[in-house]
């Protein structure tokens, strides 16, 4: 074999080990960088990332799959939106408006329960907005309301003869609206 072919072959091993030297550190180098943010993403304590890391680094494969295998399931940023996620879901139950009675939820226009048929809402006194019971104020006019004592009043015995509606003028001015068409009416 002459010498300049040796030359040639021991050159060109030469650079396939150096290119492969140089890849095996890109690799190690990336393994390295790639935990070092992944643990940072799923943590503040730096003492886990530095052990993290350096796993990595002195372990290069074996370190970087025991990583894999005990690094935090969440991120950070998964955590915080988990966690605005439920926020924004108690949130929701609070301002739900519910019967104070029966706890069914009802609509804010709702004047009655549907479910135990307790009154939710009256009339006020001076401007004729609607007024939950709950409250202790109009909110339109900011006069001082009436509370409605939570004892429920038996029904009338009519015996045998069938309840008569009272006059639908007395009902409407009793009510502060129209039963039938659900308008607002205001006594002056």
């Amino acid at each position: 074999m002459p010498a300049d072919l040796t030359n040639t072959i021991a050159t060109l091993i030469t650079i396939l080990v150096a290119l492969f030297g140089a890849f095996l550190f890109a690799l190690w180098m990336g393994m390295g960088i790639w935990t070092f943010n992944d643990i940072r993403a799923r943590t503040r304590d730096w003492l886990a990332i530095g052990l993290a890391t350096l796993l990595v680094l002195v372990f290069p494969v074996v370190g970087f799959v025991v990583y894999l295998m005990v690094r935090p399931k969440e991120t950070l940023a998964e955590l915080y939106d988990r966690a605005l996620e439920e926020e924004a879901l108690l949130r929701e139950l609070e301002e739900t408006l519910t019967c104070h009675r029966c706890g069914v939820p009802v609509k804010e226009a709702w004047v009655f329960c549907p479910h135990c048929h307790v009154q939710l809402q009256h009339t006020c006194t001076r401007c004729g907005g609607l007024v939950r019971e709950e409250w202790d104020i109009c909110v339109f006019c900011g006069t001082a309301q009436r509370r409605s004592s939570p004892v429920e009043t038996p029904a009338p015995d009519y015996g045998t003869e069938p309840p008569y509606p009272e006059d639908p003028q007395t009902v409407e001015e009793n009510l502060g609206y129209r039963p039938v068409t659900g308008e607002r009416y205001s006594q002056q």
